[in-house]
């Protein structure tokens, strides 16, 4: 099974996210904060990350940048999940290094694409 860190500090949207996510068959795990996320990654693997951008403290932005630096040949799949949604914003956001871009509201197939473009299309979700 998949594993995706949900970084969200709003409950609401972490909610949504995780139930996508679950319901579709992957595991997941929820922190509210970039730092929390660096402290989760020491010890879990994952294969995705799903992260705002606007996270108290440390942005998702630099979270992105952080695990491009620290872990180039290891850093799982990264796709901000944003209400950023104006062209210049998208460009910073995807120059950041993310994979993958997300605009809140979402779609449920537009959340799973993004964490898993090679998922098969016509699987049970």
């Amino acid at each position: 099974m998949k594993q995706i860190l949900i970084v969200e500090d709003n409950p609401m949207n972490a909610d949504l996210a995780r139930v996508i996510l679950t319901r579709a068959g992957y595991g997941t795990a929820v922190v509210e904060r970039a730092d929390f996320a660096m402290d989760f990654l020491v010890g879990n693997e994952v294969d995705a990350i799903l992260s705002d951008i606007s996270l108290p403290g440390m942005g998702g932005k630099e979270l992105c940048r952080w695990l491009n630096e620290h872990r180039p040949s290891t850093r799982p799949r990264m796709v901000a999940y944003t209400a950023f949604a104006m062209p210049h914003q998208r460009q910073s956001i995807l120059e950041a290094g993310f994979d993958a871009l997300v605009v809140k509201p979402a779609k449920l197939e537009t959340i799973l694409d993004a964490i898993d473009p090679d998922r098969n299309p016509m699987g049970d979700v």
